[in-house]
């Protein structure tokens, strides 16, 4: 799990803005377990864990379909949990069954339905384009078939990235020009419904953009716990050791402070993924009119961003 906190001079408060149980399965973790986690943060600052308006504390937790209860729901909006992330991935029960996430996607409808009439009302859901044997079309199915059940706040698209994968995985893959193209289609569904893409894979309504995503790209401060979390604190970035004995004795994989040059480098990167970079910021102005000429950029009030191409 993770927690980040804006620092005075991003515009902040400096107070606790974001925590977030997740990657792995931190739905496994019982109420009570998720209440102790809590407990601390409560103790250890004074601020209300409670509160859901856009001013309070976004509290996330990513849940695995399998885990969702309406009781279990209930308890995480008591406790403070003012935010689900739904690991759907796809409702293709062939893709399902393909990559081992179950052998139909009854799991995944079922978890839609409850959180549908739950107490949580800031829902998202996470698609991946480009899963073995789904089909064309299948994003654009898979978004009218969520949201014919549940209203999401957020919604990720995630294409899938050039991995080893089993063999059988790779004969069933489509093209890279299919995945490209459900992402396109998903996007346009997505922004024909009132969202907004405020980072290549991420969609939002307007004000429930993920205070927790940002945070990463606009190089706030973040602190992580449990076997391999990383932490950004004062420019420094390290991350805990992936063995529980070196864990347990505090130890940590140290990766320094990122120089001037660095960060200017990643921040173009962020920035090229989400609000745009500035035209001024770029030391190679023929590179960027070569990439501009063969349409992979656009330059729109100064602001350079990627293309759909």
């Amino acid at each position: 799990m993770e927690f980040f906190r804006n620092p005075p001079d991003k515009g902040g408060t400096g107070g606790l803005q974001s925590i977030y149980f997740g990657g792995g399965t931190p739905s496994i973790l019982s109420g009570e377990q998720i209440g102790e986690i809590l407990d601390i943060f409560r103790q250890a600052r004074p601020v209300s864990l409670k509160e859901t308006g856009l001013n309070g504390v976004e509290i996330t937790l990513e849940a695995n379909p399998e885990d969702i209860t309406s009781a279990y729901v209930e308890t995480l909006s008591t406790l403070g949990v003012n935010r689900l992330s739904l690991g759907v991935q796809t409702l293709n029960m062939e893709a399902l069954w393909a990559v081992g996430r179950a052998e139909s996607n009854d799991s995944i409808v079922r978890a839609l339905d409850i959180l549908k009439d739950g107490p949580i009302a800031n829902i998202s859901v996470d698609l991946i384009a480009g899963l073995p044997h789904t089909r064309p079309g299948q994003v654009v199915e898979d978004l009218e078939e969520i949201f014919a059940r549940v209203s999401p706040k957020h919604v990720s698209i995630y294409m899938l990235e050039d991995e080893v994968y089993p063999e059988s995985w790779k004969k069933a893959l489509p093209t890279e020009e299919m995945i490209r193209d459900e992402y396109l289609s998903g996007a346009k569904w997505l922004e024909d419904h009132g969202f907004h893409r405020y980072e290549l894979s991420n969609f939002a309504r307007p004000g429930y953009e993920s205070r927790h995503n940002r945070a990463y790209w606009d190089h706030s401060e973040y602190r992580g716990f449990g076997l391999s979390a990383a932490s950004y604190v004062g420019g420094r970035r390290f991350a805990n050791s992936s063995s529980f004995a070196l864990y347990f004795r505090g130890e940590v994989v140290d990766d320094g402070c990122l120089d001037e040059e660095a960060l200017r480098i990643e921040r173009m990167m962020f920035g090229l993924r989400t609000q745009g970079v500035h035209v001024s910021d770029i030391q190679r102005q023929d590179i960027l009119q070569k990439f501009v000429s063969e349409g992979l950029l656009s330059i729109h009030e100064k602001k350079i961003l990627p293309t759909s191409t």
